[in-house]
């Protein structure tokens, strides 16, 4: 058969508009057995359990909020961020600030939207979507639903290998933002359903550390759903992703999976009644809501056993035509389907097939015939993917592949389409375990995986920090494969300069990330520019968490188990300056001018602090500065004044950098002074490095000279020679909330002169 397809670039890849056609053909029984397979090992050549254990880390990177405050993050260099989340104004959008809501829904609906009359919405928590910080609606949702899947499917390699909690733990920071983001009335109906957080044409201008991100240059505006702004793409996949949730705490936690199905049930609903798909500003821009809500459905008849979901995906009328989800794709039941695409962020068909096919099977109320197709679909995807023959060996309609083996899609992130048709595949095993094909199934799902761990022409790990390079776990990986270790992650590279080149070496390993993939000629591409091949993403890793548990379950229960916590090391600290980690806070200095008059400088205060990084309160810097030439020409310390020229913090992050008086240092006869010069004094926060231009004016003797001479004063040391207009300057001291951090401080008895 042939698929009709209109495919529209977006910054993540190709996505298909249409993905299947109509064959009007009998339907065949279930494939018979291969008789061959594809020659791929069927051994792990790697560590699964460590491999399984690491892929979980890389949600912790990206998580959005308060999750060290939360005490819920292990990665030592992840903080807290996004706070504006936690109070995105409820008004409509201006400037990027603010909300897709109209004034009068906000008017009429804001006892729902807002009943602690906070004039805001709090949407903290969830994840960063890829290497940027904005919370995409549908990779997001897609990403939590699917991590959810691997551990409905395989429990059992998630509790041998110690990964069930932490599993838990990324579904429920997932969970409890969809929960947050979700806005019943008193009946228990959907009012609204935010699904993004920030703008990814705003967003993408900034690049480094999520909790340096000035929300003042890069505002967090909201979108939601609602029955003016419908969004039913966005509204089933949550749905989703919380009937899922429901499922994994039925037994452990009976209230909180009642409130996830509650809600769950609530946003199906709304997306049925209204239809629509929602917004992304171009990044992820949905072919379609049908799918999304067929996954919804499927979820949800999991969780309750209620027919009518099933019913709402299987149902035909008298003709055999259907009149379910089914309709998008297949019109009646002597037809059939064949999906050469796989479960995606976009694109849920697949997925769909395989979570009916063991439901539907001698289910009575499903017809025959539905339950044919169901299971023709699900099984033809796996061998499409698989390379496993098709019954008809005439169809010889297979996936193209590497010259090497790997089962290639598309050059944009071709690794997460490969690992959610393995998941695919292992789950086909599971269900149907006596068809022959299943193993051979899961044997190339081993195959790949191995492939992506390290076996292919180039020895290349697409997971970061797994391979033999990586200080720590390397003797534990096994094989001589080199890890990637620049994805394309903002945060992980640490750049306090807004530079994608700098620092070379990352500051930091993204544990367990999946990058984008090979290139279809077997080659990687570790380079932190490259967002095609060495990207990573919420929704990539989601399908290898899943397929390294079932791949664990069938393959690597005989391996040495591996017990993995990310060290608290990091690989290129303050590498991209010359100081050493030791001094993160520390003035640079530049001299502008200098006369009898006055000597006018230009301060960078430094807050490089990488353990993790944060917006540093209570930072100051004290300039010390001698008189004795004014003192001898009669005049004192009120003749002199320090005008501000220019303050980066005032300008760029609106927090005003405050400068005292002058202070005498010593005794009463000192002629050294200091004025303290405070940043970050609002609660705001210094961010990596901010400049202040100030200057010390003698005003005119009464012998109308200026006699103005700094050439005693501690400040200059060195200023003349420019030797601190990049290195730390020690003779302009930075203090931490009054204790002195960096830097020396001239004697008490330097100039008792005056």
């Amino acid at each position: 058969m042939s698929l009709t397809a209109t495919a529209r670039a977006t910054r993540r890849g190709l996505v298909f508009a249409a993905i299947g056609g109509l064959v009007a053909v009998a339907l065949t029984a279930p494939p018979a057995a291969a008789t061959h397979a594809q020659t791929l090992p069927a051994t792990p050549d790697y560590s699964l359990p460590l491999a399984l254990q690491e892929s979980l880390y890389f949600y912790d990177a990206q998580k959005s909020g308060p999750a060290r405050t939360d005490n819920d993050q292990p990665l030592s260099w992840r903080s807290d961020d996004d706070p504006t989340d936690s109070c995105v104004p409820l008004l409509p959008m201006s400037n990027n600030v603010g909300t897709n809501l109209s004034a009068s829904f906000i008017a009429a609906n804001k006892s729902v939207l807002d009943p602690n009359g906070t004039g805001c919405l709090n949407l903290s928590g969830g994840f960063h979507d890829a290497g940027d910080t904005v919370k995409f609606g549908l990779p997001q949702t897609y990403a939590a639903a699917v991590l959810g899947w691997g551990m409905y499917e395989f429990p059992q390699a998630y509790t041998a290998t110690g990964t069930w909690s932490h599993a838990m733990d990324e579904m429920m920071w997932f969970s409890n933002y969809f929960l947050r983001s979700t806005f019943l009335n008193s009946s228990g109906q959907v009012v609204a359903f935010a699904y993004q957080v920030g703008s990814g044409s705003v967003d993408h201008s900034y690049w480094g550390p999520s909790e340096l991100e000035s929300s003042t240059q890069f505002p967090r505006p909201a979108w939601l759903a609602t029955t003016s702004t419908p969004a039913a793409d966005m509204t089933a996949s949550a749905a989703a992703a919380l009937a899922v949730m429901s499922i994994l705490t039925k037994s452990s936690n009976a209230t909180y999976s009642a409130q996830c199905l509650k809600y769950a049930e609530a946003l199906y609903t709304f997306s049925v009644a209204n239809p629509g798909t929602g917004y992304s500003g171009g990044f992820y821009n949905s072919s379609g809501y049908v799918d999304k809500e067929a996954w919804a459905a499927a979820w949800l008849y999991i969780a309750t056993g209620t027919a009518g979901y099933l019913n709402d995906i299987v149902s035909t009328d008298s003709s055999g035509n259907y009149t379910g989800y089914f309709k998008a794709i297949v019109q009646n039941t002597t037809d059939q389907w064949q999906n050469t695409w796989v479960m995606n962020w976009d694109t849920r068909w697949g997925g769909v097939f395989s979570l009916l096919d063991p439901l539907v099977q001698g289910n009575s109320s499903v017809p025959a015939v539905v339950q044919t197709l169901i299971h023709y679909v699900d099984s033809w995807q796996v061998q499409y993917w698989s390379h496993v023959p098709h019954a008809n060996s005439g169809d010889t309609n297979f996936i193209a592949t590497t010259p090497a083996g790997f089962s290639y899609l598309t050059s944009w992130g071709s690794a997460r389409y490969d690992t959610a048709a393995q998941l695919e595949a292992l789950v086909y095993r599971k269900n149907f375990p006596s068809d022959p094909n299943s193993v051979l199934y899961s044997n190339w799902a081993m195959g790949q995986m191995n492939y992506l761990m390290g076996d292919n022409p180039a020895k290349w790990s697409y997971i970061v920090g797994f391979g033999s390079n990586v200080p720590f776990v390397g003797s534990e990986v096994g094989g001589s494969a080199t890890a990637a270790s620049h994805p394309h992650q903002g945060g992980a590279q640490g750049s306090l300069t807004n530079n994608q080149s700098v620092p070379l070496t990352d500051n930091h390993i993204l544990w367990g990330a999946l990058v984008g993939g090979p290139s279809s000629t077997d080659q990687p591409d570790d380079v932190t520019t490259d967002f095609v091949l060495n990207e990573v993403a919420v929704d990539y890793n989601a399908a290898l968490v899943g397929a390294l548990a079932g791949l664990y379950q069938y393959y690597g229960q005989s391996q040495t188990m591996t017990s993995f916590t990310p060290p608290a090391f990091s690989q290129g600290d303050c590498a991209e300056y010359s100081q050493t980690c030791t001094t993160p806070y520390y003035d640079t200095a530049t001299l502008n001018q200098d006369s009898s008059q006055s000597t006018q400088i230009t301060l960078n205060i430094s807050n490089y602090a990488d353990e993790p990084p944060h917006l540093q309160t209570g930072m100051s810097t004290r300039v010390y500065f001698d008189i004795s030439s004014l003192y001898a020409a009669g005049q004192t310390i009120s003749d002199v004044s320090t005008p501000v020229y220019y303050d980066a913090a005032d300008q760029i992050d609106g927090q005003p950098t405050a400068i005292s008086a002058p202070v005498q240092w010593g005794g009463t006869s000192s002629c050294v002074y200091y004025v303290t010069i405070n940043w970050g004094s609002d609660g705001i926060g210094l961010p990596p490095s901010r400049a202040f231009e100030f200057a010390f004016v003698d005003a005119i003797g009464t012998d109308y000279k200026f006699h103005w001479n700094s050439s005693s004063s501690a400040f200059m040391t060195g200023l003349a020679a420019g030797t601190y207009a990049s290195a730390p300057d020690p003779y302009i001291p930075v203090y931490l909330n009054g204790t002195l951090a960096y830097g020396q401080t001239p004697s008490t008895t330097a100039d008792t002169s005056c």
